[in-house]
């Protein structure tokens, strides 16, 4: 019997605690600049020796590269592709960083849509932020300061235990922040409806399902292909009648981000008998709208497993 399929939940984290702390080291001593040299010898050891995460690198760039037709994608080599796919992720690691110490000013932040968050802020009702595994997530921080609102972000963290260890020893107030997902547990639906009572906004990753065999996932076609996304973050909204925006920070350049702000759909009432057709319709226009912005940036998708595990080509 072959052995099953590893999922992003189940997969070793790409890193180790030592060479972690290594990064935050030179980040605080040399300088965000000095660091980003420096990456190029650890993304090359973990790109070596992470098999199961280059080969999904580069099954999503075959995907993208046929349903899209980039010439800038096509003309570069697999292998070529997915070492640049490693080391957009290690540099947004080192913004990371720089977001978790506080040091918002080294960036300048364009935030598009901002017209679909703003009243919802001032309702003082609270909202639904649905984002990806796409850029930056901590760019998050940059809005909430902004807005004088407390944004709460709902991940499952055990699979980067590293990482979030390091950043939290850098900012620990901001751990108070994370709604942590544990799959054996309804602790964090509480403390989600606890956050949307106080009118504060609940950010939730809507492109991974926490772990096989747990979350109850809908297939919608992403990058010409049937992905599993789990349900929960779209029936969320739908069962506390509230307001979905869709909210992503792409990397546009060294200490340049853009913030796009969608409305995904308004709050209001669905029957019983329509929510699994409405929360399959949202997850369709998530997928679809995902797509658009991993084709502006598709580096900066940060999911190194087999997205599309046990899906067949339609």
């Amino acid at each position: 019997m072959s052995a099953p399929r590893p999922t992003w939940a189940t997969m070793a984290e790409l890193g180790s605690r030592l060479g972690i702390r290594f990064m935050v080291w030179c980040h605080l001593r040399l300088g965000r600049r000095v660091t980003r040299v420096l990456l190029y010898p650890v993304v090359a050891y973990f790109f070596l020796f992470a098999g199961e995460a280059r080969r999904a690198s580069r099954l999503y760039f075959e995907r993208l590269t046929r349903l899209a037709g980039d010439d800038r994608l096509a003309r570069r080599s697999a292998l070529v592709n997915s070492f640049r796919h490693f080391h957009t992720f290690a540099e947004m690691i080192v913004d990371r960083l720089c977001f978790w110490t506080g040091r918002y000013d080294d960036f300048e932040v364009s935030i598009h849509g901002r017209e679909n968050m703003d009243p919802l802020i001032e309702s003082g009702r609270g909202a639904i932020l649905l984002s990806a595994h796409l850029g930056s997530f901590d760019v998050l921080r940059v809005i909430a300061r902004d807005a004088n609102v407390p944004v709460n972000v709902v991940m499952f963290t055990a699979n980067a235990r590293r990482i979030n260890d390091m950043l939290t020893e850098l900012d620990p107030t901001s751990s108070m922040r994370i709604i942590e997902v544990d799959p054996t547990s309804v602790h964090a639906g509480f403390e989600i409806k606890k956050c949307i009572d106080r009118g504060e906004f609940v950010a939730l990753l809507a492109d991974r399902a926490t772990t096989e065999g747990r979350d109850r996932v809908a297939r919608s076609s992403f990058l010409g292909f049937p992905a599993p996304f789990p349900e929960g973050p779209f029936l969320i909204p739908i069962l506390l009648r509230l307001p979905v925006v869709l909210c992503l920070a792409l990397r546009r350049g060294p200490g340049r981000y853009d913030v796009f702000l969608e409305t995904l759909a308004a709050a209001e009432r669905v029957p019983p008998a329509r929510r699994a057709a409405v929360t399959q319709e949202r997850i369709a226009a998530f997928a679809a709208r995902l797509e658009h912005y991993v084709a502006l940036e598709p580096y900066q998708w940060f999911n190194f497993y087999d997205f599309w595990a046990g899906a067949e080509s339609p």
